[in-house]
């Protein structure tokens, strides 16, 4: 019996993630989601997405500055203004962007990088260019932008996660690593109902199967960092690629670490942890949809609305023109 209980707990957890593997998420035909234009900032690169009732915010992973876009008349969206988070013009991968009013935040990735090699170098030359880590600081950078009704910018502040990383008693072995490598590369943000910051790690996987998301209580009157948790979610080997809240939950986009193949998935998480244990809930995570196969990387998640019947919410993509934000709904099963 004794062996038994831990097989019956590893295929429910199985289960739980793969059981509706093939659920594929339907394609909306709603037009609400089209850009009039080309976008200011890279458009082919976007990486995040946040949405409140008049106003539609993307981040691209390219350069330094967010898009904030208008509700038009014809239900397109107008770009209106670009936010310059910082004033030099380096790359600070924005990865993720949520809203809690009169607050936008814009994570970033807090990755670091190793030279990639190239065929028409000397083979002396390629190590020499895998010798050396690059820790990327203009990366490790969490933006706290206050707006008002407007979207003008009243005040921006910023920090860097780092020291919080690098005494974190898991994740501490990973700072420094290349993202490429199975080190900390951040890609999801959701803020819970109370005011609270999550982050979704697309790496490090740990184990193979499970991912961390950082849970963090900010100062009420600093921008600075108060409280920490950790959470821990199974998600069959891949990492988070997004996150948006849901009311009391969470709705998790996950994909692969690397560039290897792997669908896009689409899970409700309920905030807690979902590692395998004997006293684990298995409902704490669910898989909803897989999101159907597109020339596109699926990078940003924005929660839509949730019926007794599905839940419906919008998905940006690098890799197309505008991050193409589209709708898509799952049936709740």
């Amino acid at each position: 019996m004794r062996l038994l209980i831990p097989i019956i707990l590893l295929f429910l957890n199985f289960y739980s993630v793969n059981c509706w593997a093939n659920t594929v998420a339907k394609t909306s035909n709603n037009q609400a989601w089209l850009v009039s234009k080309p976008l200011n900032i890279d458009n082919m690169n976007i990486s995040g997405i946040a949405i409140n009732k008049s106003w539609m915010f993307l981040a691209s992973d390219e350069g330094n500055q967010i898009e904030v876009l208008k509700r038009a008349k014809n239900h397109q969206w107008q770009p209106h203004k670009l936010i310059t988070l910082t004033d030099k013009s380096n790359e600070i991968d924005i990865e993720a962007l949520a809203w809690k009013k009169p607050y936008l935040y814009a994570l970033g990735s807090h990755s670091a990088k190793r030279k990639k090699i190239k065929a028409g170098l000397s083979e002396k030359e390629n190590i020499k260019r895998l010798q050396k880590v690059y820790p990327e600081p203009d990366r490790q950078q969490l933006f706290r932008i206050e707006l008002d009704n407007q979207s003008n910018v009243r005040q921006i502040n910023s920090l860097s996660l780092t020291a919080e990383l690098s005494k974190h008693p898991i994740l501490k072995s990973f700072v420094g690593i290349p993202s490429k490598e199975n080190g900390i590369d951040i890609e999801g943000l959701a803020i819970d109902k109370k005011g609270r910051l999550l982050l979704g790690f697309r790496g490090p996987v740990l184990r193979g199967n499970i991912v961390p998301v950082l849970r963090l209580k900010l100062a009420k009157k600093t921008f600075r960092v108060k409280k920490q948790q950790t959470r821990y979610l199974t998600l069959a080997g891949n990492g988070i690629r997004g996150m948006s809240e849901m009311g009391n939950q969470f709705l998790i986009l996950t994909g692969a670490v690397g560039d290897q193949t792997s669908p896009y998935q689409v899970f409700v998480w309920n905030g807690e942890d979902s590692i395998q244990n004997k006293d684990s809930n298995q409902q704490n995570l669910r898989h909803l949809c897989d999101l159907p196969s597109s020339q596109g990387k699926p990078e940003g998640i924005q929660f839509i609305q949730k019926t007794s019947q599905s839940i419906q919410f919008v998905v940006v993509q690098d890799g197309l023109i505008n991050g193409q934000p589209s709708q898509f709904e799952c049936a709740i099963r």
